[in-house]
């Protein structure tokens, strides 16, 4: 049986990670999402940021992946509890991903990289980009200290 999940795409922009098959984890997303952790994706594995990934079928379980995520975080076996939190999360954060489709992590939410315009309220702030900033940062770094690791933006644009 197959899942619709997120794997990284490459090493565009930012990415830490090396491995060779590198899952999304879940978003370890704290107060200081300027650090990064409001706006990259980390491996299951090392844990390390990246930034764009793209949605594939995997021959995996929503349970391999949840030990995998929650043990690479921790270094210990997960309760009972922790993985069946962990995948009612990231089954409600990947239901809209398609397979082939690449996406951004902002603030909470998995974000089509082609999405254009769009508006989010997130975990700690509220946003209104043109299009994913991450993709602005392609062509314009400056929007990554302009905006993604800046703290005032993000306590700026707070809820």
């Amino acid at each position: 049986m197959s899942i619709i999940y997120l794997v990284k795409k490459n090493d565009e922009l930012i990415s830490h990670c090396n491995c060779e098959e590198s899952l999304v984890g879940a978003p370890g997303q704290l107060d200081c999402p300027w650090c990064g952790c409001g706006w990259l994706f980390s491996c299951t594995k090392c844990r390390k940021a990246f930034t764009f990934a793209t949605g594939v079928e995997l021959e995996k379980t929503w349970d391999e992946i949840a030990k995998e995520d929650l043990f690479g975080y921790s270094k210990k076996e997960p309760s009972e509890e922790e993985i069946t939190e962990w995948i009612d999360l990231m089954k409600e954060m990947m239901e809209h991903i398609e397979p082939g489709r690449n996406y951004i992590y902002l603030d909470g939410h998995f974000i089509p990289v082609d999405q254009g315009r769009f508006e989010a309220e997130g975990w700690h702030a509220k946003h209104d980009f043109p299009e994913p900033p991450q993709v602005t940062a392609i062509a314009d770094l400056q929007i990554i200290d302009a905006v993604l690791a800046n703290r005032e933006y993000w306590d700026g644009a707070k809820i």
